[in-house]
């Protein structure tokens, strides 16, 4: 926005020899007493400091106590989950030779009954032997051999009722070592889920020391923040009050006012751009950026009210489009002082200003001037 020209005869007419005189300064604390309030703030920040970093150590401890916390879990959890699976392997195994079991306790009644069955045909015949004497010895062959065949059929099936009482003695006996197997893997699970809950107690523990720890961290260190912005806000009062040079306060210059930006400084844009347009709420307080003397407070074609501040060395600020100002001519002010309210900006079609910073009539890009916040 080229707004030097519409103010050039109006400069040049009324910045006379007493603008090169840098304003008074004004009543703010002596700097012997401001060093000695930035040296107790520093001392301060350096036992919060301290107590921050403490705190961050302790806080890393008990990460690592929680993660070697976690680990054992972890290898407890799997063990635990080992051990799971084989009493479940054990329980079918046992539920399998119990079937056995039964099936062998049935083919040996069944091999039992079969033999007392024998023994019920084999002894009529073995009495009627008996009873023929030796009247019928000739017909002793035959005897002989039905009594062969008897004998024969009586051993095997007498042969397989010793194997199905071995059979069922061997799965008995494996029965009793499955179910102390059971009893051991059991015990075992117990003393692992004993393990598992003492070290879920303990990784719950170094949560809630964790989640203390990093409060009382977090406390301090909004401490921490809070003081070096005390810091700051002193170091530029005592700049202020030791150094008037508009130059020594770069980077902590106030912002005009505080809004959205709408347009940033753009000299080669089209159309150019010398300063800043900030949108704002109606009738919101616009400041000084730094301390300075009032050069003009009135309208001008086109910037509406404009009110304009000498700040010494050939450094100016313009604030356009004020709904009103009461500040008077040759009157100083100091940093953030209201010098007026944010008008209507048609630029933006809505509340706000437009400001410039210029050095020498020329305009220049105020960002690098003010406060990276």
């Amino acid at each position: 926005m080229p707004i030097l020209k519409s103010l050039r005869f109006f400069l040049l007419f009324s910045l006379g020899a007493s603008l090169l005189v840098c304003p008074g300064q004004s009543s703010a604390s002596r700097p012997e007493e401001l060093q000695s309030e930035i040296k107790a703030r520093q001392e301060q920040l350096t036992r919060h400091q301290m107590t921050v970093d403490k705190l961050s150590q302790q806080e890393r401890e008990v990460y690592s106590r929680l993660a070697r916390a976690e680990e054992r879990l972890n290898a407890i959890s799997r063990d635990l989950e080992s051990q799971e699976n084989r009493l479940e392997e054990l329980v079918s195994r046992e539920a399998e030779l119990a079937s056995e079991y039964e099936i062998l306790s049935r083919e040996k009644d069944a091999t039992r009954e079969e033999l007392a069955a024998l023994m019920d045909n084999m002894w009529p015949i073995f009495l009627q032997s008996q009873g023929k004497g030796m009247a019928k010895l000739m017909e002793w062959p035959d005897l002989d051999r039905e009594m062969t065949w008897l004998r024969a059929i009586y051993r095997e099936a007498e042969n397989t009722y010793s194997l199905l009482q071995d059979q069922s003695a061997e799965l008995a006996s494996s029965l009793v070592r499955l179910d102390i197997m059971k009893d051991e893997y059991q015990s075992g699970l117990s003393q692992v889920n004993t393990t598992k809950n003492r070290l879920l107690n303990e990784k719950l523990s170094f949560l809630g020391e964790l989640r203390e720890i990093r409060a009382k961290r977090l406390a301090d260190q909004e401490i921490v923040d809070e003081i070096l912005d005390i810091i700051d806000a002193l170091n530029y009062q005592l700049t202020v009050s030791t150094h008037r040079e508009f130059e020594s306060l770069k980077g902590f210059l106030l912002w005009p006012a505080t809004g959205k930006l709408t347009d940033s400084y753009s000299p080669s844009g089209n159309p150019p751009h010398n300063g800043l347009s900030i949108s704002l709420e109606e009738n919101q307080p616009v400041r000084a950026i730094s301390w300075g003397q009032v050069m003009h407070n009135d309208t001008l074609r086109g910037f509406g009210r404009v009110v304009i501040l000498y700040h010494g060395n050939n450094y100016y600020t313009l604030y356009a489009y004020l709904s009103e100002s009461s500040t008077q001519i040759g009157q100083e002010v100091e940093k953030g002082e209201t010098i007026g309210l944010a008008g209507y900006y048609p630029k933006i079609n809505s509340h706000g200003i437009y400001f410039e910073l210029r050095f020498k009539q020329k305009a220049i890009n105020p960002i690098p001037w003010l406060e990276k916040s």
